[in-house]
């Protein structure tokens, strides 16, 4: 077991993790009638426990698409302003600024090398 930065890579990387992935949202998608109880089986199936109220409405807006993945790491961060990475295949500059503005938080564009990421994650322990 490592937390290495190759590690990380290796995992970002492999076939396994992606096809592990994907399976995960197939079930999702089959799992229940209703938007909540996907989400209900999402987390489960994540977490090993049911998600509180407000946990289960905030993935209910995921997967409705009411919310992406920025929005969520910013009320995160509001509410606890930890580091935050995210892995994104986008280059947008409007999405590059929000990401920026979050204090202490960074980002990869995709496809990421053990360069970078061993980079981001020095200027992490710097922060």
């Amino acid at each position: 077991r490592t937390n290495t930065p190759l590690q990380a890579l290796v995992t970002l990387n492999d076939p396994v993790y992606v096809e592990a992935a994907q399976a995960l949202a197939r079930q999702v998608v089959t799992s229940g009638k209703t938007t909540e109880e996907r989400a209900v089986f999402a987390f489960r199936s994540c977490t090993s426990r049911m998600p509180t109220d407000k946990e289960q409405t905030e993935a209910v807006k995921y997967l409705k698409g009411e919310k992406n993945g920025l929005e969520l790491a910013k009320e995160i961060h509001a509410r606890s302003p930890i580091p935050i990475l995210f892995l994104t295949a986008s280059t947008k500059p409007e999405i590059i600024a929000a990401i920026h503005e979050l204090k202490g938080c960074h980002y990869l564009s995709k496809p990421i090398n053990s360069d970078s990421l061993e980079d981001v994650l020095m200027r992490f322990a710097q922060d």
